[in-house]
């Protein structure tokens, strides 16, 4: 892991236009700040300005990029994310993930412009991928990845697990 070239820090929707057709790993990072309605709990560690909140891998990392700039129903960083700032899900077409309003789909997408950057290091083994990937989240151990290591991971997913239930209840 120590042999990864990493990309400065940049916003998100520069990094996503920077992402290049190829396999990698990327972080994304809490550069702005959270709303003041957020639900998180005093027990669990802040997420501040600066910290990392999520890591994943792509087998290619502009179609990856896509997914997190617009669709929240392809992207589990995004049904994270909209889950913990408390943004309306349902259940929409056939998806076996949950969508967002239109409204909410574009608030979302504007509030990760303004306040996420992210990094991204291209593979020099695409083999490797899922393990470049799992070990990375071992070792930093990101809020928003739900791999239930932290007692900010298990939050993150219950948070998730509870917006996924309402939306199933909303459709009836």
């Amino acid at each position: 892991m120590k042999d990864l070239k990493w990309t400065a820090k940049a916003p998100a929707k520069a990094s996503w236009q920077a992402m290049p057709f190829a396999p990698g790993v990327y972080k994304i990072y809490l550069t702005g700040a959270l709303p003041k309605d957020v639900d998180w709990p005093a027990e669990l560690a802040p997420l501040k300005r600066g910290d990392l909140l999520y890591v994943g891998k792509a087998t290619n990392l502009r179609s990856r990029a896509k997914h997190h700039a617009v669709q929240t129903s392809k992207s589990t960083f995004r049904r994270s994310l909209a889950a913990i700032l408390g943004l309306q899900s349902q259940w929409h077409g056939r998806s076996a993930h949950l969508r967002l309003t239109d409204v909410d789909e574009e608030v979302l997408s504007l509030w990760m412009e303004k306040n996420l950057g992210m990094q991204f290091a291209l593979a020099t083994d695409p083999e490797s991928l899922a393990e470049l990937e799992d070990g990375l989240r071992e070792e930093l151990c990101p809020p928003l990845n739900r791999d239930a290591r932290t007692p900010e991971q298990l939050h993150v997913s219950a948070v998730a697990a509870v917006a996924h239930r309402n939306a199933l209840r909303d459709k009836g």
